[in-house]
């Protein structure tokens, strides 16, 4: 059966049942509103299992209206001169903002509570907000000329950037000097395609790093070292050929965060992207299901709680009326009636 997604705004509610806290289910009765246990109270208003939303953290919804199939190699497709690029620079501004606003809206469909939106350049006014209510929306701009660096820094919540390859390093470190002066975010993509400097990426002080996936062991122990999250994009590295072991990130003591990247690659569901996961690793280095809803649902929270990112209002997903395990809730996320309950308090 696949599950009808549908969406409260709710004051409080109590669920008795299965409640995800802590990498953990715990059974109880649990107020959504002060996101406690309150198992003092008398009766419930559903019974089922209740886990928070999953958290995207890095998406691209600007290529979105791209239509295209995309063959050919990663850098033939999202490199600097490949395809990707190509059909931003071509792009309607209103057929691309349309395509942003429909991703943003499945996005909430789908029980997203948050996204890192890693917005292309095209002219500063794409880089405005299309967010909608129930989903908290986090941009990163990425500025090409040093007149558009102070602009978009104001109006973003920082910079994400391309790889450390693809870019001049001392515009780089511009950016992130920047991005720390304005108390906001500085991400970049690294090590995704080839292994590149884990020398300079530790000199640009990033808040995560996206990928990594060609790092070696030593680098993942820098990664550790300097506490820098990683966020991994399963679908996305298998869909051009990569094959990496992202267990090795967990056995490395790194916190690790999952996003969907490309819109026009993949389909930003967290969902899928978490069976994915499960499914890819199970074969030669298993990741549990518990891990794998902390890397979608507990680790991004306790990112943007330690970055002094605010939820815009907190999303919580009920699976109604039965108690579902881990393995259920990732192997077979289309198989259960769901119910997005959205409060009006930050989590």
């Amino acid at each position: 059966m696949i599950p009808s997604d549908i969406k409260d705004t709710v004051k409080d509610v109590i669920v008795e049942g299965l409640i995800f806290v802590d990498g953990e289910f715990e059974r109880g009765k649990f107020s959504i509103t002060s996101g406690k246990f309150v198992d003092g109270i008398k009766g419930a208003d559903y019974r089922g299992t209740l886990l928070k939303a999953p958290i995207n953290l890095h998406v691209h919804t600007a290529d979105s209206f791209i239509r295209e199939e995309p063959r050919g190699s990663l850098p033939e497709v999202v490199g600097p001169n490949g395809l990707k690029w190509r059909m931003l620079r071509s792009a309607n501004l209103s057929e691309m903002k349309s395509g942003m606003r429909q991703s943003i809206a499945f996005m909430r469909k789908r029980g997203t509570a948050a996204f890192f939106d890693f917005r292309e350049p095209t002219n500063l006014s794409d880089h405005i907000s299309t967010g909608k209510e129930g989903i908290t929306e986090i941009v990163l701009t990425r500025p090409q000329e040093e007149k558009d660096v102070e602009p978009l820094v104001k109006m973003s919540s920082g910079f994400g950037l391309s790889s450390i390859d693809d870019n001049d390093f001392s515009w780089l470190l511009h950016l992130s000097k920047k991005a720390k002066e304005f108390g906001k975010l500085f991400a970049i993509h690294y090590s995704e395609n080839v292994r590149e400097d884990i020398g300079k990426l530790i000199k640009l002080r990033p808040d995560f790093a996206v990928h990594c996936i060609e790092s070696t062991n030593e680098d993942i122990a820098t990664l550790r070292k300097n506490r820098i999250p990683v966020t991994i994009t399963p679908r996305s590295n298998i869909f051009y050929g990569k094959r990496p072991d992202y267990a090795r990130f967990l056995e490395g003591g790194i916190r690790v965060m999952m996003g969907t990247d490309n819109v026009f690659v993949t389909e930003p569901d967290m969902w899928q992207e978490g069976e994915f996961l499960y499914r890819y690793q199970r074969g030669f280095h298993r990741i549990s299901p518990e891990d794998i809803l902390k890397i979608m649902i507990e680790n991004p929270r306790a990112f943007m709680r330690e970055k002094k990112i605010a939820m815009r209002e907190e999303m919580y997903v009920l699976y109604t009326g039965i108690e579902l395990t881990p393995y259920q809730i990732i192997t077979k996320p289309n198989s259960y009636r769901r119910r997005i309950l959205v409060t009006g308090k930050n989590g």
